[in-house]
C-alpha cells in the first residue's frame, strides 16, 4: 500500500510542474497590450503652402507654420492600434508676392502681384483645431509609429503683414476667407520624431467670394513629447 501511495505522489510531482510550465509559456505568448496612453503632447513645425495659386503669384520658400495639440490616446484591445483625439491651435503662414485686394463693393477678395519693392509680405491664419487619428505602434517598445486621420479648425485670427522701405503694415480680419478648414492628416516616424502632413479639403476663400480653388497644405516635422 505504501508503495502505491509513493508512486502516485511521484507521478503528481511530475504532472503539476509540467502544467505550471505550460501555463507560463501560454501567458508569455499572449500579445502585449499598450498598457497606457502615449504621445499626448504633439508639437509640429511645418512648411506651409497653397495649391492652385493665381497666375502671377509666387510663393516664397520661407513659409513656416506650426501646430500644438493635447491628445487623448485610447489603446484598442491587445493590438498595436489606438484612437486619439484632442484639441489645440495652429498657424498657417504663406509668404508670397500676393497682396490682398477687394472688389469695389468688398464682396470679392483677390490676390494681386506686388509691383513695388518689398522686404516681406505674408498672410497668416490661426485656428482652434480638433484632430482625430487612428494610430499604429509596432516594433520593439512600439516605437515605430504611423497615424492617419483628419482635423477641423475654426479661424480665430487672420492678418497680412507687409514690410518695405516705408515701414511695416498689418491688416487684420481679411474679408471673404473661409472661417472653417478641414482636411486629412498623416504621421510616420520612430519614437518621438515623425514626418507629418496636412491636406485641406476646404478652400482658403469662400466659394464665389474669393480666389477659387486655393487649397492650403502643410508638410513638416512632428515631435511627440509625452
Amino acid at each position: 500500500m505504501k508503495k502505491i501511495f509513493f508512486a502516485c505522489f511521484y507521478v503528481l510531482g511530475f504532472v503539476f510542474p509540467s502544467t505550471n510550465s505550460v501555463a507560463q509559456t501560454t501567458e508569455e505568448k499572449q500579445p502585449k497590450k499598450i498598457k497606457e496612453p502615449k504621445d499626448r503632447i504633439v508639437v509640429d513645425l511645418n512648411y506651409d503652402g497653397w495649391l492652385n495659386i493665381p497666375q502671377g503669384i509666387a510663393q516664397k520658400a520661407f513659409s513656416i507654420g506650426g501646430n500644438a495639440y493635447f491628445i487623448w490616446d485610447y489603446p484598442v484591445g491587445y493590438g498595436p492600434f489606438s484612437i486619439a483625439f484632442g484639441g489645440g491651435i495652429s498657424t498657417h503662414t504663406v509668404h508670397s508676392n500676393g497682396r490682398v485686394t477687394y472688389s469695389v463693393d468688398g464682396n470679392y477678395t483677390s490676390l494681386t502681384p506686388l509691383t513695388t519693392p518689398y522686404k516681406k509680405n505674408k498672410l497668416s491664419c490661426n485656428y482652434f483645431e480638433v484632430p482625430l487619428e487612428l494610430r499604429m505602434r509596432t516594433g520593439n517598445g512600439h516605437k515605430f509609429k504611423m497615424a492617419f486621420g483628419g482635423k477641423i479648425g475654426y479661424l480665430y485670427n487672420i492678418h497680412t503683414k507687409e514690410v518695405d522701405d516705408d515701414g511695416k503694415r498689418k491688416v487684420y480680419w481679411i474679408k471673404n476667407v473661409n472661417p472653417w478648414r478641414y482636411g486629412v492628416t498623416f504621421r510616420i516616424g520612430y519614437d518621438k520624431i515623425n514626418l507629418q502632413g496636412f491636406y485641406s479639403l476646404s478652400e482658403l476663400f469662400l466659394k464665389g467670394k474669393g480666389e477659387p480653388n486655393v487649397i492650403p497644405y502643410s508638410l513638416g516635422i512632428g515631435l511627440l513629447l509625452y
